[in-house]
């Protein structure tokens, strides 16, 4: 672009605005494929933020995509509105859920993403909410339900199917039967699941009775003096075997949540690995889609110089370079630049070749005639 001023006797125009960056390159490219994968794109906020609006059952929702300053290296927040319930939506109404974006990248298409959370609503309809009440609360649980399963959409925790073998067997106390109707027995479960076989972990809480017979045998006074000082309570209920089932209990599972949390640091170096070979494997498939791009363009430019209507044109313009070669020469024999032998050589070859393409000018011309129409678009 210099030379073409220079070359003109004029200096190249001075601009005062900064060369974008790279990150803004990329930023750049990121926000066309928002627009080239979607439709209903508004801007509210230049390069910051962008609403993207579907009908869904005759409700619209509008996708709020909020863009960090590091992005595309941090991934974009979309929010959703109006309030609604769905497995990728969490109680803030962001979306948490969707694949695309919990793995978000500057190798990530944001207007592939966008599209993908577009269209998980359209296959599995979203619950949209009734408007906030006047006391202010919502007319919905404060946590959204945990769906369990394979084909659950919410992130889970995966733990190994070894799990079970370092799971503490808590032993259940065997403790005498009383008649127990004011406290109800205490029951805590656990559920693990994930990519793995599923492992499930319950926990049942010692039977409280409703009377300790170490409280019973007291007198009065050993009554009195318990109830004002707190620390022989504790010592006392400290001592109880329920307790003391407890404390067992929760030292066994402390110990295998510490094991299970090594374990899982054990695996960091693996994970890191197949993360590194997976941003590896997305480079290929990016520079195997672009040369597969560049050759389809290419199949694309031949198919169009092999048409029909192409190739006639071809052929009449040919046919019409030959004649006009065929007059030049005439006219130089004519005005004595050229001798007999050479013209009459020369001349009957332009015009044997001339009268040739006209020929399969015509004939090409006749075979499309009366060709049916399906065959013509199939060539």
């Amino acid at each position: 672009m210099t030379s073409m001023f220079n070359l003109f006797g004029r200096s190249k125009p001075q601009s005062n605005l900064p060369a974008p960056t790279a990150l803004q390159q990329q930023r750049h490219k990121q926000i066309e494929t928002l627009k080239t994968f979607n439709q209903n794109v508004c801007e509210l906020r230049r390069d910051v933020e962008y609403r993207v609006t579907c009908s869904i059952n005759n409700v619209t929702i509008s996708l709020n995509i909020q863009l960090p300053p590091e992005f595309p290296k941090d991934r974009p927040i979309v929010v959703i509105s109006p309030p609604l319930r769905h497995p990728w939506v969490n109680e803030q109404m962001v979306v948490t859920g969707c694949p695309g974006i919990n793995s978000f990248s500057v190798h990530t298409d944001l207007g592939r993403v966008i599209r993908t959370i577009i269209d998980e609503f359209k296959n599995n309809p979203p619950q949209v909410l009734p408007p906030v009440s006047s006391g202010g609360q919502l007319p919905y649980p404060s946590h959204p339900p945990q769906y369990m399963g394979a084909n659950s959409p919410y992130p889970t925790t995966s733990y190994p199917s070894s799990t079970s073998s370092y799971m503490p067997q808590v032993p259940m106390p065997t403790l005498p039967s009383t008649s127990t109707t004011t406290t109800p027995t205490a029951r805590s479960e656990v559920r693990v699941q994930g990519n793995f076989s599923p492992v499930q972990f319950k926990y049942k809480m010692p039977d409280i009775p409703e009377s300790f017979e170490e409280v019973n045998s007291l007198s009065v006074a050993e009554l009195k003096e318990l109830h004002d000082n707190e620390t022989k309570v504790v010592d006392l209920f400290s001592s109880l075997p329920q307790c003391q089932q407890l404390y067992q209990d929760r030292d066994k599972l402390n110990d295998a949540t510490e094991q299970l949390a090594r374990q899982n640091l054990d695996k960091q170096p693996m994970l890191e690995l197949k993360k590194k070979e997976l941003i590896e494997k997305v480079d290929e498939q990016n520079e195997l889609r672009r040369a597969f791009d560049k050759s389809s363009q290419r199949q694309n430019d031949l198919m169009d110089q092999f048409k029909p209507a192409m190739i006639q044109a071809n052929l009449k313009v040919a046919a019409q370079q030959a004649e006009e070669e065929s007059d030049v020469i005439a006219e130089d024999f004519l005005e004595g630049r050229m001798e007999m032998d050479e013209f009459l050589q020369k001349f009957m070859e332009k015009r044997v070749l001339c009268h040739t393409r006209h020929a399969k000018e015509e004939k090409y011309q006749q075979l499309m005639a009366n060709r049916p129409l399906r065959s013509t678009m199939t060539m």
